[in-house]
């Protein structure tokens, strides 16, 4: 923020650019979780609407002088809050295809040779997503989409650096379970690996 401006609630200019620098990735966070892109950009709405009458009111950390990062982790910690009392209030968790993860973090994901590999490849990580609790699979999108650290991630979901370790250990190990044994899933009409029997 520029230390000249006096202190106080955030400009109409000042709050648009906040959301214009973090609207995208907000977003794309509560899509992860709530599997719905109507009901994330409804959600990050009202996260920015929340946002906005802090701002007015000048509340840390939308003061002018606030530390941006501050901003972002209290942007996330709603939107994380938000997402899991929608999925509380659905009572049925499903997962979108996490296609907006591979263009944000290339690196996190291979590139399949073939289309038809891409197709396998999605669903199996699709599938084995679902098998996830909300919290872990929040964690993770936090941890690998996001990049915050594991003090930040705490601070998000209001829980220990233990638990998010824990948590994250276990995701990502029931993560790996779950889509090695989508992988070996037989394929339908497939045929049979058996060897026939001599007489």
């Amino acid at each position: 923020m520029d230390h000249c401006l006096p202190p106080g609630p955030l400009s109409i200019g000042e709050f648009t650019a906040l959301v214009d620098r973090h609207q995208g990735a907000l977003v794309g966070f509560l899509r992860g979780l709530v599997a719905n892109d109507e009901q994330a950009l409804d959600l990050a709405q009202d996260v920015f609407y929340d946002a906005w009458l802090a701002a007015r009111r000048g509340s840390a950390p939308f003061g002018r002088g606030d530390a941006p990062e501050a901003a972002r982790r209290w942007l996330f910690r709603a939107a994380y809050h938000r997402g899991i009392s929608a999925l509380r209030r659905r009572r049925i968790i499903r997962w979108e295809s996490l296609e907006f993860q591979q263009e944000q973090a290339p690196e996190t994901f291979a590139v399949a040779a073939t289309f038809e590999d891409a197709l396998a490849e999605r669903e199996a990580v699709r599938a084995a997503l679902a098998r996830l609790a909300s919290q872990d699979v929040a964690c993770l999108l936090l941890r690998v989409v996001q990049g915050f650290g594991i003090a930040e991630i705490g601070e998000i979901v209001g829980a220990s650096t233990e638990t998010i370790h824990k948590r994250l250990s276990r995701a990502r190990k029931r993560l790996r379970h779950s889509y090695l044994a989508q992988e070996a899933l037989p394929l339908p009409n497939a045929p049979s690996q058996k060897e026939p029997r001599s007489c």
